[in-house]
């Protein structure tokens, strides 16, 4: 027979830490599409875009930080951290939501979601090097 969710949370550090990751983004996700959705009733979707994302930002970080990565913080974390979620805003949130908006003419409160899904991959995979860089460089 098949793994309880408990043995296969407990199996591999990494696969607690990725499922501890997926929790902590399903709040931060809520939190950052309620405010995004809330400040597009009157202000333009890259306004919406970053209110929702930097007020999620400080939930998402303590949370990542405590729980999910079980390290304390630090400058150099929190520095890694923040430096993340500004590429994945910037970068990654923004460019998606030019190319579906402003050259796919896809209305912005539907382009949301799949800029949201695919920055959900890159946000995991940069914070996580953000994160167990700066640890690697504090010991």
């Amino acid at each position: 027979m098949g793994k309880s969710i408990k043995e296969i949370y407990n199996s591999d550090p990494k696969v607690g830490e990725f499922i501890r990751f997926c929790i902590v983004g399903v709040i931060a996700t809520a939190l950052d599409a309620c405010i995004f959705y809330l400040v597009r009733m009157f202000a333009s979707y890259q306004i919406a875009l970053v209110s929702g994302y930097c007020i999620s930002l400080i939930v998402n970080y303590l949370l990542t930080i405590y729980w999910t990565f079980k390290k304390k913080p630090s400058a150099g974390n929190l520095m890694g951290v923040i430096a993340a979620h500004m590429f994945n805003l910037f970068v990654v949130r923004m460019s998606l939501m030019w190319i579906f908006v402003d050259m796919a003419g896809i209305p912005d409160r539907i382009a949301y979601v799949p800029t949201l899904l695919i920055s959900m991959v890159t946000n995991f995979l940069v914070v996580r090097f953000a994160v167990n860089k700066t640890e690697k460089e504090t010991k």
